[in-house]
C-alpha cells in the first residue's frame, strides 16, 4: 500500500533516525545536559509542542492552545520558552511518553491528506487566524519544517549534549 502523500515516507525516515539516536541514549540519557539547559528530554518535549502546533494547523485549531501554551507570544523564542517552562519538571518517562503519543497523532493525520491537501495554503487551514493575505505557501512547508527537519536539527544538538556530557566527565 503506498503512502497517502509523498511526505509520509521523508517524516518516518527523520522519525526513525531521531528514534535511534533516543533509544541509544536510554531513560538515563534522556536527562543528560549540556551547555545550555535544555536536557535530551527537553529537545523531545520541544519537537512534539511543535508536531502539535502542526496538528493545530492542520485541524484549523488555535496553534498555541495546541502547542498547550494557550496566550503565549507568537514569536518563536516566545513559544519555546513557554513550552520549556510548562513542560521542564516532567520526568523522562512522561516526555518520552508525550513525543511518541504526539508523532502518532500527526502520522493519523497526516495518513488521511493527499498531495493535493498539503499543497493548500496555511490560510485555507487557519481562516480565522491567518497569516499574510499575499501569503499562498502550501502548507507542506510546514509538515516538512516541522517534522524531519525539525528531527535533524534536534538530533544535532542532542548529539552536542552527548559530547559535551561525556567529555565532562
Amino acid at each position: 500500500m503506498s503512502p497517502a502523500n509523498k511526505e509520509i515516507e521523508p517524516v518516518e525516515k527523520g522519525w526513525a533516525e531521531l528514534s535511534a539516536l533516543v533509544e541509544t541514549l536510554g531513560e538515563p540519557g534522556l536527562e543528560l545536559t549540556g551547555a545550555g539547559r535544555w536536557a535530551v528530554k527537553d529537545h523531545l518535549v520541544h519537537i512534539a509542542a511543535w508536531e502539535r502546533s502542526l496538528l493545530g494547523l492542520l485541524n484549523g485549531e488555535d496553534i498555541r492552545t495546541a502547542m498547550g501554551v494557550p496566550g503565549a507570544a507568537e514569536d518563536t523564542d516566545a513559544l519555546n520558552e513557554a513550552v520549556w517552562l510548562a513542560h521542564r519538571h516532567e520526568t523522562s518517562d512522561q516526555a518520552l511518553a508525550f513525543w511518541r503519543d504526539t508523532h502518532a497523532e500527526l502520522m493519523e493525520r497526516l495518513g488521511t491528506m493527499s498531495d493535493a491537501d498539503l499543497r493548500r495554503s496555511y490560510n485555507h487551514y487557519q481562516p480565522d487566524d491567518p497569516r499574510d493575505p499575499g501569503d499562498d505557501r502550501p502548507v507542506v512547508e510546514w509538515v516538512a519544517g516541522d517534522t524531519y527537519q525539525h528531527y535533524a536539527e534536534h538530533a544535532g544538538w542532542i548529539n552536542q549534549i552527548i559530547k559535551e556530557s561525556s567529555a565532562a566527565r
